[in-house]
């Protein structure tokens, strides 16, 4: 097990986002690949996510964190708050296979919590359908499987964000 005590993490620049696209890409493309595979070679996957993650950070609720662990990068965590619905959209958490069962996901949720804003009512997620440890680490959370998204490929979960601030204190 490594050693937790040497993680940081920091919000991603927005305006250095070129520069970190390609290392967060290559985290998710090796957890996905296998589970949810797209058919199309890495580079097109990496411009067809590209050309959606990149329009979508102009959006001020939208935030990536990248997760470092002994300076190296271990992870990251993309979110929204929906201020309209107080609302906590956990879009993705991606983790190295080397560092999954490490802490570091405890410890980072310990150090997000105090970082979101106060008036957040609810969480939700959605999961691939066939990521099913996705699906176990949101009913791990509190999150409760409540429909699917249109395209019918991931499910929709949601919770009560007080839950999630008990399990985490």
């Amino acid at each position: 097990m490594k050693n937790m005590s040497t993680a940081e993490f920091l919000y991603l620049d927005k305006l250095k986002t070129d520069k970190y696209l390609e290392d967060i890409f290559e985290i998710l493309h090796s957890n996905m690949s296998l589970i949810a595979p797209t058919g199309n070679s890495y580079k097109e996957d990496l411009e067809m996510w590209s050309s959606e993650i990149i329009p979508a950070l102009d959006k001020e609720q939208r935030q990536i964190i990248l997760m470092y662990v002994d300076n190296s990068l271990a992870g990251y965590f993309q979110y929204y708050i929906n201020t309209d619905t107080n609302s906590f959209m956990m879009e993705e958490i991606q983790i190295k296979k080397e560092y999954q069962g490490t802490g570091l996901f405890s410890e980072f949720y310990k150090w997000l919590l105090k970082q979101l804003p106060k008036s957040i009512m609810y969480v939700e997620a959605f999961a691939n359908k066939k990521n099913h440890k996705s699906q176990s680490i949101l009913t791990h959370l509190g999150l409760e499987c409540v429909g699917e998204n249109k395209n019918g490929n991931s499910l929709y979960y949601k919770g009560e964000y007080a839950d999630l601030l008990i399990k985490y204190k």
